[in-house]
This record gives C-alpha cells, sequence and structure tokens, in this order.
C-alpha cells in the first residue's frame, strides 16, 4: 500500500461568518481514489458533504460524498469548494467548469459570492402529504408535496409558520424509508413565515444527514417550486435556513430564463492535511 496525503479544508458556507451557514470538507490534491475510500473518508470527517477535487480539462471535477453515500451534486459543497478554489488562485473571477455527476455545471465568481447554474427545476412525481404528516410530526403541512430536482432529487412541502417550522421533530428512521422509497434523498420543508422571502430545514436522513444546516440544491428547487405553484413568483429570491442546529445562513437564488443561479458567501474555518494509505 501507498501512503497518501491530502490538503483538506472545512469551509462554512452561505455565511462570512466562521462557524455558521453550511460546513463542508474540501478535499485536494488526492489521487484517483476508488467510492469505498472516498466514503470512509467522508465518514471519518463526518461533515454533511465532503468535496473531492481534481483539475479537469478546462474546470474542475468534484465527486460529493455525504457520511453514507455519494451524491449526484451539492449546492453548499459547491460554494466551498469553489470560493476555497478561488481563494488558493486555482478558480478566477468569472465562470468557471465544473464536471460533476449531475453534468457539467457553470459557477461563477463573482465579487467573492460563488454562484452555481442549476438545470431547469422539474417535478419528478407527487409525494403523500398525509404520510409526511405522520414522518414529520404535525397536521399542518401546506402542499402540494412534490419530488423534484435541479440534479439532486428532493422532497418538498410547506408549513404554515416558522415557529412551527422550528418546532418539527421528524422520526428520521420513517423518513429515510419514505425517501428510498420516493427515490429523494431527502425532504425540505419550508415556510414563507421568514424575514426574507421563506426559511426552511432540510432532513435526509437516507443519506446519513439527519439534518442539512444549509441546502443550496434545496434552494434551487425552493424558488422553482414557489414559480411552478405560484406561490411567490419572483426572480430573484433570498432564503434563510440553519436556525434550529445554530448555523443561520442565507442563500441567493436568481434566474437566467428556466435555470437557476443559486449563490452565497463563504469563509475557511480549518486547514489541515489527511493522512491515509490505498
Amino acid at each position: 500500500m501507498n501512503d497518501v496525503e491530502c490538503r483538506t479544508f472545512k469551509v462554512d458556507a452561505f455565511t462570512d461568518i466562521p462557524l455558521k451557514g453550511n460546513p463542508a470538507a474540501v478535499v485536494l490534491d488526492c489521487p484517483e481514489l476508488d467510492r469505498e475510500t472516498m466514503l470512509a473518508i467522508a465518514g471519518e470527517l463526518n461533515l454533511s458533504e465532503t468535496a473531492f477535487v481534481w483539475p479537469e480539462r478546462d474546470g474542475f471535477r468534484v465527486r460529493f460524498f455525504t457520511p453514507g453515500d455519494e451524491i449526484p451534486l451539492c449546492g453548499h459543497a459547491t460554494v466551498a469548494t469553489f470560493y476555497l478554489l478561488w481563494r488558493l488562485g486555482l478558480a478566477s473571477e468569472g465562470t468557471n467548469k465544473m464536471f460533476s455527476k449531475a453534468g457539467e455545471i457553470d459557477v461563477l465568481i463573482k465579487n467573492g459570492r460563488v454562484w452555481l447554474k442549476q438545470l431547469k427545476p422539474e417535478v419528478i412525481g407527487e409525494l403523500d402529504i398525509e404520510a409526511l404528516k405522520g414522518i414529520l410530526g404535525t397536521e399542518n403541512l401546506v402542499g402540494p408535496a412534490l419530488a423534484m430536482t435541479t440534479g439532486t432529487p428532493e422532497g418538498i412541502v410547506g408549513i404554515p409558520t416558522f415557529e412551527e417550522l422550528m418546532n418539527l421533530e421528524p422520526d428520521m428512521a420513517r423518513l429515510a424509508k419514505f425517501s428510498r422509497e420516493n427515490g429523494v434523498i431527502g425532504v425540505y420543508v419550508y415556510t414563507l413565515d421568514s424575514r426574507f422571502d421563506a426559511a426552511g430545514r432540510f432532513f435526509a436522513p437516507a443519506v446519513g444527514v439527519p439534518e442539512d444546516p444549509v441546502t443550496g440544491t434545496a434552494s434551487g428547487i425552493l424558488a422553482g417550486y414557489l414559480r411552478l405553484t405560484g406561490k411567490l413568483v419572483k426572480d430573484r429570491y433570498i432564503f434563510e435556513q440553519g436556525h434550529a442546529l445554530g448555523r443561520e445562513g442565507r442563500v441567493y437564488v436568481e434566474f437566467e430564463g428556466e435555470r437557476p443561479w443559486v449563490g452565497g458567501e463563504a469563509t475557511i474555518s480549518l486547514e489541515g492535511r489527511l493522512f491515509f494509505k490505498v
């Protein structure tokens, strides 16, 4: 076996305040690794997502892992990754290319804020809102409950008030089973009772993340959902998330045609080196 050393960072996304927002691990300078090794590293680092990054053609190839599985795309880990690459002088202001399991994605860096261009929000199914009421522990959900994707399939449903959102205590085992049965990685619950356009919480126990602090992919889906259902039709949105975990963050969404750009700030909170054998 060979000794491997990789630069590893913790970057807090969707905030400019260390230890707020959504932390992601970003691993650089590794050789090609197999899926099992990357999953083991993600489990060891134990953040909601770990991004592994390699230079490729005119951009960067990125693979995203939760502690439990690989996922096609992660919004906050993309923001974290490209903010870090920009700070290290490896990515430039303007448009950068990311090659991911969700396809080729444009990532824009402008004045230190990172934006990723998601795919057009698409409905892939309807979810059983009555089942979700039992799983989430509330009778006051607001439909429709949909499965949607902008690259990563996620469920979405509403709740009337911010207080009710904060009081949710999902049955994680049942939610994991429900998510797997419906082909989504988790369920995002939003409310329009917010200082901004909406507030939300994202639960993804099916992929090893009981609650994600601030979720970029779900924010793109939420904006598409609000436009599709006519609940709040705009070209620019600001969403807040993370309050229940003490990691408040803010996500910006702007539409270009039918595709959302999802953006936010980030800050580096930890730098180190990872040693292992392959």
